[in-house]
């Protein structure tokens, strides 16, 4: 296990914009009655947030306050593995809704107007949804891709506009068919938006009955519409008439009787993508195309692991057990690409389970980007067939697309996950599928919800009782990405999911220019107190880079064929299998367009070829734009020079190697968390946690980053004396996943007693 000996209280405390407030006084008093403790909780700036070491475990009233803020307390309880929180602090005069027990304040928008257009709303009403803009004098605002993506657009009411004509524009917006919610913003920026809806979740208290929870939501003129199991005794309810800020006062009114846990709108919030004689220790090289080129699988030790577990386990095991599932939610999956459309070891089909929540249908036909292909490919692309492999090439996936923009709401999430799970949620949502026998046993999430706020009631109670009551007690492991910001942020409150307890945070690491050493992915987000990133898995040394060793770095993976728009950074880009293949006749420099080979015979315009034999040093992938002649091929401009006499391939295209950001990562991570699962399936959440952590191994560990820099089991920093070795780093967590180690260690525990924790 790790080391428990600092088991620290840790309080963010961050103003509106999620900014720290280092001068905030923070403490906190023993709430177990008469001659209670006070204790001080100081700001660490290297942990960017409050801290304490010395608090025993129990009851506490946590207060901060600070000049300029409105102050806050509420009650938590420190366990015996320490304390994490977050208070949000603002400015007086501010209107506040809650996250779980965590009370955010915000600056309103009362001049503009969010629409959120259903996923059956096309044209005819977007159409209509601007002529009524035009007739009640709205100005559309301008917002980012990421928002206009997910068909959320947002108005602003000329300033003499009276209530009276405000409301009425957005009753006539509600009316328009095809509109899913209209309503005001608790948060907006150009790249993101989260906007009130009817609804409100509650979690009563577990004394209070249903007969009392239905005389109370009468009381508050609520409707119930339905129970929230996954959350305890917890109900989604409407709030009748059209959605306004005076909706957070009947949360407020709710919590207030005492009766409540918490009581947090169901916001719809626009979702941030990022885009492993014995022969153990020797290695398995599956025998696709372009695995040579898939660096980070030797990197990580991958072929040492699937050799331990075909030697320890079962043949039919060594790249994954099939009988783990592994869930990829995204923008929806190729199923039909090579990669996905074959066998596992067993016979079974390499798909379990297709469904897309946002259309809700049994399919991933509308898909938005490739962006779920290439996680999946990461993950679990199939092995020895062609093209590339997955870290759990045997394992089966699970190819979900998951909500956005107006379907996008947490109780939609929520219900989803625990259909992914294996559970019943009962949800109200037309055409939700049927349960199903076998949930997943790891979901890899490359994507961010509800950025900038802290996480909500509902989400914590719903990864709580995945990692609680999924696999039969043991937890699902839930993979989610930190996120890719320019510069990098810290993911605290941008990765609210990355960051809860019960989940597994993942940054993005790289190679460096001279191909060894290891180093932090440029846009790779950083954690913000000591325990927040779980640790870091290969990627791209920078965002959209191309394969091209030693001056960038990108994973090869598996490609959407019939990719729906014009991301140009996730077309497939390379040849999956050689159908043609030639030689050179002469050299080219660098920047040459013109190849002159043996042979053009098979070779066609625009195919994707690879220069050099796959995996050979200055390999590289390129393009045919034209062949004048029988032994000549024009291409796009190459980056390396090549010799006469070079290997020259190319074929059909379901690939692509230009992956990267924490999303790649996270995908890598979850397929090795499926590989320590098949080495040992009795392992809990916590234990398969706790060896991904202890088997990762430290990298960069001479940086001297204020960010990034190692810390020991003590917290004192590798350029200060007394420093023990390296611990922990913001950039990296607990370090760069180990394959082999960590299945090795998995093996190691077969047998031994297991107990599922929470």
């Amino acid at each position: 296990m790790l080391n428990n000996l600092h088991l620290p209280v840790q309080v963010v405390v961050s103003d509106c914009q999620g900014e720290p407030v280092e001068h905030a006084r923070v403490t906190m008093e023993s709430a177990g009655g008469a001659g209670g403790k006070h204790h001080g909780v100081e700001f660490q700036p290297h942990q960017r947030c409050h801290m304490a070491f010395d608090i025993d475990p129990g009851p506490y009233l946590l207060r901060a306050e600070a000049s300029g803020y409105v102050g806050d307390e509420r009650l938590v309880r420190v366990q015996q593995t320490g304390l994490w929180t977050a208070l949000v602090l603002g400015p007086p005069g501010l209107p506040f809704f809650y996250r779980g027990k965590v009370k955010i304040p915000f600056r309103p928008h009362p001049d503009l107007l969010a629409v959120a257009l259903a996923s059956s709303g096309g044209k005819r009403a977007e159409r209509r949804i601007f002529a009524i803009a035009r007739q009640r004098k709205l100005t559309p605002v301008v917002v980012g891709e990421r928002v206009s993506r997910q068909r959320v657009f947002v108005f602003r009411f000329a300033l003499d506009t009276a209530k009276t004509a405000r409301e009425r524009t957005q009753h006539e917006l509600t009316e328009v068919r095809g509109v899913n919610a209209v309503g005001p913003l608790i948060r907006f920026d150009r790249d993101s938006a989260s906007l009130l809806t009817d609804e409100l979740v509650v979690k009563f208290n577990d004394q209070v009955s249903l007969a009392s929870v239905i005389e109370i939501a009468d009381r508050f003129g609520m409707e119930k519409l339905r129970d929230l199991p996954q959350a305890g005794n917890a109900f989604l309810f409407r709030i009748p008439g059209l959605v306004t800020y005076e909706a957070l006062d009947v949360a407020a009114k709710f919590v207030a009787t005492g009766f409540v846990e918490y009581a947090e709108p169901n916001l719809i919030s626009i979702v941030a993508h990022d885009a492993v004689p014995s022969t153990v220790g020797a290695s398995i090289h599956p025998q696709d195309f372009l695995f040579p080129m898939q660096w980070h699988l030797p990197l990580i030790n991958c072929p040492q692991a699937w050799r331990a577990l075909h030697d320890y386990i079962s043949p039919d095991c060594a790249m994954g057990s099939p009988d783990i599932n592994i869930a990829v939610v995204d923008w929806g999956i190729d199923v039909g690409n090579p990669e996905f459309a074959g066998s596992v070891s067993d016979g079974r089909p390499k798909v379990c389970q297709v469904f897309d929540f946002q259309n809700m249908v049994p399919n991933n036909d509308e898909r938005a980007r490739g962006h779920g292909t290439c996680c999946a490919g990461v993950a679990t692309a199939l092995p020895n067939n062609e093209g590339v492999c997955g870290a759990a090439g045997n394992s089966r996936l699970m190819a979900i697309r998951r909500p956005d923009g107006d379907m996008g709401k947490e109780t939609a999430y929520s219900d989803m996950y625990l259909w992914i799970g294996g559970f019943d949620p009962k949800s109200s949502i037309d055409r939700f599928p049927l349960p199903i026998n076998r949930g997943a046993d790891v979901i890899s999430n490359s994507f961010g919800y509800s950025a900038g706020l802290p996480i909500s009631g509902l989400m914590k109670d719903t990864f709580d009782f995945l990692t609680t009551q999924g696999r039969n007690g043991r937890g699902i492991l839930l993979f989610f990405s930190v996120g890719n910001d320019t510069p990098p942020k810290d993911f605290t409150l941008e990765r609210p999911w990355a960051a809860y307890d019960h989940t597994f945070a993942v940054a993005a690491s790289s190679l460096a220019n001279d191909g060894i050493s290891e180093i932090r992915a440029k846009d790779s987000n950083f954690g913000g107190t000591s325990a927040r990133i779980d640790f870091c898995a290969p990627s791209a040394n920078w965002r959209g880079a191309p394969y091209d060793p030693p001056k960038s770095y990108a994973i090869v993976t598996a490609a959407d064929r019939t990719f729906p728009d014009d991301d140009p950074n996730l077309r497939p880009n390379a040849p999956s299998r050689c159908t043609a293949q030639t030689t050179t006749t002469g050299p080219s420099a660098t920047g040459a367009t013109n190849l002159a080979v043996v042979d053009t015979a098979g070779f066609v315009v625009d195919q994707f070829l690879v220069v050099g034999m796959p995996g050979n040093t200055g390999a590289e992938f390129g393009q045919i734009t034209g062949i004048p002649d029988g032994t000549r091929l024009e291409v796009k401009s190459l980056n390396e020079p090549h010799p006469s006499g070079t290997f020259v391939s190319a074929g059909p295209s379901y690939s692509l190697h230009t992956f990267s950001g924490t999303s790649c990562a996270t995908a890598l991570a979850a397929g090795v968390g499926a590989l320590v699962l098949s080495a040992n399936p009795e392992l809990t959440w916590r234990e398969v946690r706790d060896i991904l952590r202890e088997t990762a191994v430290p990298i960069d560990v001479t940086n001297t980053d204020p960010i990034g820099i190692w810390r020991d089991v003590n917290g004192v920093a590798s350029d200060v004396d007394g420093y023990a070795g390296p611990h922990y780093s913001r950039w990296y967590g607990f370090g760069r996943i180990n394959a082999e180690a960590a299945v090795q260690k998995a093996i190691g525990r077969r047998g031994a007693t297991s107990s599922a924790t929470t």
